[in-house]
């Protein structure tokens, strides 16, 4: 229960920083298939197979709350002041990443060389999106006191897309919100229902309804993808990951007009502790799956 609580909050943690997804975080514990499969059973399984899905999904849900609480109350002002240290921090993590996903999933990459062509698809992919963020004109100016019918839609859709991109490894939901506009806002508005501010609490539900749309319409697609076409999907998740890497360097943008990450503003010492958070995730990893082992063979 602990390990998958510290699941979501490392998520919800992941997803404070610009362009960081909690699906590469979740991608590279090792996590994401079992994500998205309880995502599945739990909108679309069997009766027996909702349950356990949504005490899985509960103790993710609560790491994630606690880590956007912690991020909200706690960090968001190290997020701010020293946010080329942090993107240091989860650049390091994500480069160091990127090797022990393709040992981890090398037996079908080998086998499926020749569709190594959607790493360059992945990256393509996250670098749009990126740059679509920085030419996007509306964000900042979306107001949700007393939007209007197509302001409500529009919050829907923008929910919809968002979760949909989340799920997948590369980049960020909050990436996708940026690019909508409502990004600003958004993070303003759940700050002022935290402080007991009720006046923007409708138009949250509404994106709140359309991230659960988003969700029942996407896990299904990406759970079919991974199943019959799982070399494909690794590549481009590898290649998206590759093109979060530059999403991290533009991160620091998106916070008070700041300059992309630069060899000045490069932190070494953020880059070699964002190495050391992996080597401590992977640890916790396979401690995971051996006492998983064992529980197995004690358990007739």
């Amino acid at each position: 229960m602990l390990v998958n609580i510290f699941h979501g909050m490392i998520m919800a943690l992941a997803d404070s920083v610009p362009g960081v997804s909690g699906g590469t975080i979740a991608f590279i514990l090792g996590f994401y298939d079992k994500f998205i499969e309880a995502l599945h059973e739990f909108f679309e399984g069997e009766k027996g197979e909702r349950k356990p899905a949504f005490f899985y999904l509960l103790k993710l849900g609560l790491g994630w709350v606690f880590g956007l609480l912690l991020s909200i109350f706690f960090l968001s002002e190290l997020f701010q002041s020293e946010i080329y240290f942090m993107s240091s921090v989860f650049l390091g993590l994500t480069t160091m990443s990127l090797p022990f996903v393709i040992n981890n999933e090398r037996e079908i990459l080998k086998k499926n060389k020749n569709n190594f062509y959607f790493i360059f698809i992945g990256i393509i992919i996250v670098a749009l999106l990126v740059y679509f963020r920085g030419k996007s004109k509306l964000i900042g100016n979306f107001d949700l006191i007393n939007p209007n019918i197509f302001e409500y839609f529009y919050l829907f859709i923008a929910g919809a897309v968002a979760i949909s991109v989340m799920v997948l490894p590369g980049i960020s939901g909050s990436s996708i919100l940026l690019i909508a506009g409502v990004y600003i806002p958004v993070v303003e508005a759940v700050g002022e229902v935290l402080r007991f501010n009720f006046e923007k609490i409708l138009p949250l539900f509404v994106m709140s309804l359309g991230i659960l749309f988003g969700i029942f319409m996407s896990i299904r697609i990406i759970r079919d993808r991974m199943r019959k076409s799982r070399d494909k999907m690794l590549y481009l998740i590898i290649g998206m990951i590759i093109g979060s890497l530059y999403a991290i360097v533009m991160g620091p943008t998106t916070i008070g007009g700041n300059l992309p990450l630069s060899l000045e503003t490069f932190s070494p010492l953020g880059f070699f502790i964002g190495i050391v958070i992996l080597f401590i995730l992977e640890i916790i990893k396979i401690m995971t799956e051996k006492n998983k082992t064992v529980e197995n063979v004690v358990t007739p």
